[in-house]
């Protein structure tokens, strides 16, 4: 999504969204099956800690490439047009879980005038599909992850549920 532009950015989230649709009824599955003594508490917590991953540190790593991005931008920009974007707009720097960054200030850029803001604007833009291109490497990271365990199935005979059996029943073959 990081390089479409207009119509393209419908076709690369429908993309996505089939992507999404396999992955998370897969994982559920997957999870209920192997682990099934687990029970809803298994299948809660893996889908909190995917969206812990997701929601907070994902966000938190966005936010800190952005930041970076649209700090070392501006910088260039203001060094190849003699202005004083950065030094107006842009914080102190701050520190995260993540490594030290300059923020925008957004109350004094909303003093800006308009040719300012469009500029920073258009930075920031930028900024958040250059974010898009680096944070690319988990879910390539999944991917991966996902043809490993395929693999993995695959040398130990195939996919197989754990089936539970009650104590006093011996155990019996599916079908």
């Amino acid at each position: 999504m990081s390089f479409s532009a207009g119509t393209m950015i419908l076709v690369a989230a429908t993309i996505y969204g089939f992507g999404k649709t396999f992955f998370w009824p897969t994982m559920l599955g997957m999870v209920s099956e192997r682990f099934p003594k687990g029970g809803a508490l298994t299948l809660n917590i893996t889908g909190g800690l995917g969206m812990i991953a997701a929601g907070v540190i994902g966000a938190g790593i966005l936010g800190f490439i952005q930041d970076k991005s649209v700090d070392q931008k501006i910088t260039s920009y203001d060094s190849k047009n003699n202005t004083a974007i950065h030094s107006t707009y842009v914080t102190e720097q701050k520190t995260s879980l993540f490594g030290d960054y300059k923020a925008l200030d957004q109350t004094k850029l909303a003093t800006a005038n308009a040719n300012e803001q469009l500029t920073v604007t258009t930075i920031r833009d930028a900024a958040k599909k250059e974010a898009l291109r680096y944070i690319v490497v988990f879910p390539l990271i999944m991917l991966a992850s996902f043809i490993l365990l395929i693999l993995y199935f695959r040398s130990k005979g195939g996919y197989k549920a754990v089936l539970l059996n009650k104590v006093d029943e011996p155990e019996s073959t599916p079908y």
